[in-house]
């Protein structure tokens, strides 16, 4: 099981630590934002037994700041989210949840 541990915020956006149960830093998303239009979100995770969780998470992160942020589900964030080195598809999860 892993978690979000916030770790630094500004006016432009925040860096979120992920960590497991133990409190061990196993990875991170941020997000920057700038006006209504923008927004780009980061992650990594170096724990590949965690991915599920990690997508599941983060999906759910993601859609709060769209709503939050962009104010509109029609504007799409920059997503650079990637699994020990691997870019992690997070709405192909979603389409195969759907079917």
């Amino acid at each position: 099981m892993i978690f979000f541990q916030p770790e630094f915020r500004n006016e432009q956006g925040e860096i979120i630590n992920v960590v497991d149960t133990n409190g061990k830093a196993v990875g991170y998303i941020s997000y920057l934002f700038k006006g209504e239009n923008d927004l780009f979100v980061m992650g990594q995770l170096e724990d590949a037994g965690e991915e599920q969780n990690f997508i599941d998470i983060t999906s759910k992160f993601i859609d709060g700041l769209k709503k939050s942020i962009l104010g509109s589900m029609e504007k799409e964030p920059n997503l650079f989210i990637h699994l020990g080195g691997e870019a992690l598809e997070l709405d192909q999860d979603k389409e195969e949840k759907n079917e």
